[in-house]
């Protein structure tokens, strides 16, 4: 789906598997510049590389031509077909440097966050070639000058992207979905990058990875005051139900889900170790 002139974005279904008979449909999106070059913004899963390069094709370009992939975190659905990508392109992939231990060894992140079906997603560490930081810009191609936000909160290195000239932001992850699973490193730091993007008057369009795009200020202000309002309940709830002596692992976690009538499969050590960051 076209954006602006040179600015694509691209959905690529998948599914988490959260047992041998339960699953759960998910997406996530791409964008692609066409420039002189052609520049990535996330890779998706490990076999999105296939639709990438087919809908480059489909625009009468070659996939060889990608130059450059940001990727806006490390999470498995956006890293995963970035090893797959650089070794057929030679591209060089960009991310924030706190994002480097969990892309640069798999292994590792998959122990700290061991996410549900978690290689059928990535199975592959990222050998990043550069770092990107608060406030730099980068020149994807004439006009299409992209402003780097670090926007910690869903994870260390989280980035939104600002294309100027085009008046869009790229959230990734930044803005929680109203009563979708608490998936995040630091609720305070997700709080401040919810409130950064509220106080953004620089854009008009905005992207995230789960959505459409919103071209309506009154969908976009609606979706960041029920994120906000989610968040909110959230630390309700867990300053309430975090006290005392916990007598079962997770016994806190799932209380906070009963309380706020969230599905059963949320009470898990990746949603009580976003729930802590609540109390520290």
């Amino acid at each position: 789906m076209r954006l602006a002139e040179k600015i694509h974005i691209l959905k690529h279904d998948f599914e988490i598997m959260l047992g041998p008979d339960q699953k759960i449909s998910r997406f996530v999106n791409s964008l692609i510049i066409f420039g002189e070059e052609i520049t990535l913004v996330d890779s998706g899963v490990k076999t999105s590389f296939d639709n990438i390069f087919s809908y480059i094709r489909q625009n009468q370009r070659d996939p060889s031509e990608i130059s450059t992939l940001i990727l806006s975190h490390s999470h498995p659905d956006h890293i995963g077909s970035a090893m797959k990508i650089k070794r057929m392109t030679g591209c060089k992939i960009l991310a924030h440097e706190a994002e480097k231990d969990w892309m640069e060894d798999l292994e590792l992140q998959q122990r700290q966050r061991p996410v549900p079906g978690f290689l059928n997603l990535a199975d592959e560490s990222v050998i990043l070639d550069g770092f990107l930081h608060q406030d730099q810009e980068l020149l994807a191609d004439e006009n299409v000058t992209l402003k780097i936000m670090h926007s910690p909160g869903h994870s260390r290195g989280s980035l939104n992207i600002q294309f100027i000239e085009d008046k869009l932001l790229f959230t990734a992850d930044s803005i929680p979905v109203m009563n979708d699973i608490p998936n995040y490193e630091d609720y305070g730091d997700l709080i401040r990058s919810l409130s950064a993007i509220q106080e953004n008057s620089d854009f008009e369009i905005l992207i995230t990875s789960w959505t459409s795009p919103l071209d309506e200020k009154d969908k976009i202000i609606h979706l960041l005051k029920d994120a906000e309002s989610y968040l909110r309940q959230l630390d309700d709830s867990v300053r309430y139900n975090y006290t005392g002596i916990e007598k079962t692992p997770l016994e806190f976690c799932s209380k906070v889900i009963e309380e706020l009538g969230l599905p059963e499969f949320y009470i898990n050590p990746i949603v009580d170790k976003a729930f802590r960051t609540h109390i520290q």
